[in-house]
């Protein structure tokens, strides 16, 4: 009889809440780099609303307090999280002996941890014995639950080099699984986009200037497009100054979808981000890779265009220009967009179901499983 009147408590105190008090939710905390104004990286928040906003209540753990001091504070707030999803982008640089706290904090393990589409950054083959040593330690723990890489590359680098027990998946960037905003290109002149980034050396935009002069002479209308927002946005828009071509339009805005649409209405793009190519490509825009780091080829192969990420430098540019950029294979963007968003599903699923699990009087009482975004 105890042991029932226990159980109808429960319940009773699940089910009568205040009139004006909202239904039963997950909360998830998710981090990263988060909240520093890159284009891509706060890309990854929009679609984590998108993907978890309809069936959990979202919490950013980034900036969790560093003081010691103040560290009951941290570790009280991620205590009342049901769970706490962590990535994508470039978190693990083997090389970089300085871990930023919000990629690789402690009190996340207080939780359960979904590793989600990180990557590593093997621009450089080196690899420094402290940051394997604390990545190890923070992967290989009891509460990381599932573990994805954004590419082959870096999850071949994680089982070669932490050797977790979990199986390690590649998906495609998360960023793939969010819906854009519509794009419809304007009419009269097309547009080629420009994305620069913060760099030492101007001498990284001279091809690209002659390219934009070229094109401008057939016609074209040239649109610098800013790739970030906040701090980081107003660097990138400091440096676009070096960028030289009489006449360019230049778009700067705090609206993640205004960089959007703004890389969706071009008719071509050359962009030194990550993030503005992979829009793009979505996008279906004709798209040249003018950074052809590590993490942008593993895309652009992925596209069928791996040709087409060459070096600014390079004076091949301007003969690729001329011959007419192709644009990304459509299936192959389909098959990206569809991948990525089935393992945005398949973590909603796990998480759902976890939180039910967690505490069985929730079951009876709460839907099996929740509304997945279309």
């Amino acid at each position: 009889m105890a042991i029932t009147d226990t159980v109808v408590g429960a319940v009773r105190r699940l089910v009568t809440r205040e009139p004006n008090a909202r239904p039963l939710r997950p909360k998830i905390g998710i981090t990263g780099s988060f909240g520093r104004g890159n284009y891509g990286d706060e890309l990854y928040v929009k679609n984590y609303q998108h993907w978890f906003g309809p069936w959990a209540d979202l919490y950013l753990l980034t900036g969790l307090p560093r003081h010691s001091y103040l560290q009951d504070f941290g570790n009280s707030f991620v205590d009342m999280m049901d769970a706490v999803v962590l990535g994508g982008g470039d978190l693990l640089c083997p090389y970089a002996p300085k871990i930023d706290r919000d990629f690789i904090n402690a009190t996340y393990l207080r939780r359960p941890v979904h590793i989600a589409g990180i990557g590593v950054e093997r621009n450089k083959p080196d690899i420094h014995a402290s940051v394997l040593d604390r990545w190890t330690k923070f992967l290989t723990h009891p509460n990381i639950k599932s573990i994805s890489t954004r590419d082959p590359g870096s999850a071949e680098w994680v089982k070669e080099h932490i050797q977790p027990s979990l199986p390690v998946g590649s998906i495609p960037d998360l960023v793939c699984a969010l819906p854009l905003p519509k794009a419809i290109k304007p009419s009269g002149a097309p547009i080629v986009g420009l994305i620069t980034r913060h760099i030492k050396d101007p001498k990284n935009y001279r091809i690209i200037e002659e390219v934009a002069a070229t094109l401008m002479a057939k016609g074209w209308r040239v649109r610098h497009i800013i790739g970030g927002v906040a701090g980081h946005g107003a660097k990138d828009l400091e440096n676009s100054r070096h960028l030289h071509v009489d006449g360019k339009e230049t778009m700067h805005s705090e609206e993640l979808d205004d960089i959007s649409r703004a890389l969706g209405e071009c008719s071509l793009v050359l962009s030194m981000k990550l993030h503005t190519t992979l829009v793009a490509a979505m996008y279906g825009v004709p798209t040249v890779c003018v950074n052809p780091v590590v993490k942008a080829r593993a895309f652009m192969k992925a596209i069928g265009r791996e040709e087409l990420a060459i070096n600014p430098t390079d004076r091949k540019l301007l003969e690729l220009i001329e011959s007419d950029v192709p644009a990304p294979d459509a299936d192959r963007i389909k098959i990206l967009r569809e991948e990525a968003s089935e393992y945005m599903r398949s973590l909603s699923r796990r998480l759902w179901k976890d939180f039910l699990t967690a505490d069985p009087t929730r079951r009876g009482i709460l839907p099996a499983s929740p509304r997945l975004p279309v």
